[in-house]
């Protein structure tokens, strides 16, 4: 039986040995690592493994030999039995054996304990393998997937564009709806056109952005195993460029009716490698987009200019808050100064009734000749009155 497990063992470690070699070329540097990470700990696992099926051969080696041994001496004592036909020295043998009996029971009891111990270990250790797979399948079923529908589908490929294209601009600080927009649609010579992005500036004015990919031609170039298809490839992804760039310029998004754009439309290319490979094989390309009043783009250099974008906004921002800023407190100082002139006005209206009061009290009560002397006056002389005149 300790050989079944040993060859058992050797067999499952290297079906999983290689197993894991051949996962390991399918993964990704990432996944490589986690993948050497699960390798490392099975292959620990059946080191541990093969360690204690060696332990359990010398085991049972050694249960054999105290079997033997036990069997010689029992064969002994038993003739001795025999020979003796002594009932009591049978009691005192059974005596002597029952220790002997119980260390067998022990020893027996660990064994099993070991054997347990390793089919269980076996069973996690299969578990583990049998996750990988299921982790590998989907892993190599989600990448199928993916770059079937970027490979097969030109729609989808120009979506994914677009998608990195708006991570760039949320990254940037811009805000969808007040300093960008995303698939405006103008009417233009009975056509409808489209860009992917347009940018707003201050004083009215737009950046164009329009996302191009070539993933096909790009992901082939990649995997080119000959120097010849290596360059076949380049060229035609260097042509995939070119038709972008005709494409674009026989649009004229930056002639659509209130855009005010430069004369030229930035082409974005979400994949980083593809632009850089296109630059190193042919700088006389961008020369070519720009005389077609297209400037190609990469991520991290678009995402630079999306910044500075952002950044110029905030100046104008804190500048058209100063300005309105100090719009209102003129306003508010007109306001304080007509005020004040109201007040004056007030004023001297007020002055001005206070002497036409003291003049009117003055011929009525304290002047010379005052209307009330004259009226009391008259009183003394005999008029009837009704009321008292009130006293100067």
């Amino acid at each position: 039986m300790e050989y079944i497990l040993f060859f058992a063992g050797a067999v499952i470690g290297a079906g999983v040995v290689y197993f894991l070699m051949q996962y390991a070329r399918k993964k990704d540097k990432r996944a490589i690592e986690e993948e050497k990470n699960g390798k490392q700990e099975a292959l620990n696992q059946l080191m541990r493994i093969e360690t204690e099926n060696r332990f359990l051969k010398t085991k049972d080696e050694e249960l054999e030999t105290v079997q033997k041994t036990l069997s010689e001496k029992f064969e002994n004592l038993a003739n001795k039995i025999f020979d003796e036909k002594d009932q009591k020295s049978t009691e005192k043998i059974k005596l002597v054996l029952q220790p002997i009996e119980k260390d067998i029971e022990q020893f027996r009891k660990k064994i099993e304990e070991l054997h347990t111990g390793t089919t269980d270990r076996m069973t996690v250790l299969t578990t583990k393998i049998e996750d990988l797979q299921k982790l590998n399948q989907l892993i190599t079923e989600e990448t199928s997937n993916l770059t079937r529908a970027l490979k097969g589908d030109i729609k989808k490929q120009g979506s994914w564009g677009e998608l990195i294209l708006e991570r760039l601009l949320e990254m940037s600080g811009l805000r969808k709806g007040i300093e960008y927009e995303t698939q405006s649609s103008f009417a233009q010579d009975g056509n409808r056109l489209q860009p992917d992005v347009i940018v707003k500036l201050p004083e009215e004015k737009h950046l164009i952005i329009d996302s191009k990919v070539s993933f096909l031609d790009y992901e082939r170039y990649l995997h080119a195993e000959t120097e010849p298809e290596t360059q076949k490839f380049k060229k035609a992804l260097i042509l995939s460029m070119k038709r972008h760039i005709d494409g674009l310029h026989e649009k004229h998004y930056q002639s659509l009716e209130n855009i005010h754009a430069p004369d030229y439309v930035f082409m974005f290319i979400p994949v980083e490698g593809a632009f850089a490979t296109v630059m190193e094989e042919d700088m006389s390309l961008y020369q070519y987009a720009i005389k077609k009043n297209v400037i190609m783009i990469g991520p991290s250099s678009l995402l630079a200019s999306l910044r500075t974008v952002s950044f110029i906004w905030q100046q104008e921002n804190q500048a058209k808050h100063a300005n309105e800023i100090a719009i209102k407190s003129g306003a508010l100082l007109d306001k304080f100064i007509s005020f004040y002139e109201d007040l004056e006005k007030v004023g001297n209206q007020l002055q001005t009734t206070q002497k036409t009061y003291d003049d009117a009290m003055n011929k009525l009560k304290t002047g010379r000749g005052n209307l009330l002397n004259r009226a009391k006056e008259i009183q003394e002389l005999g008029a009837r009155t009704n009321k008292q005149l009130p006293s100067s």
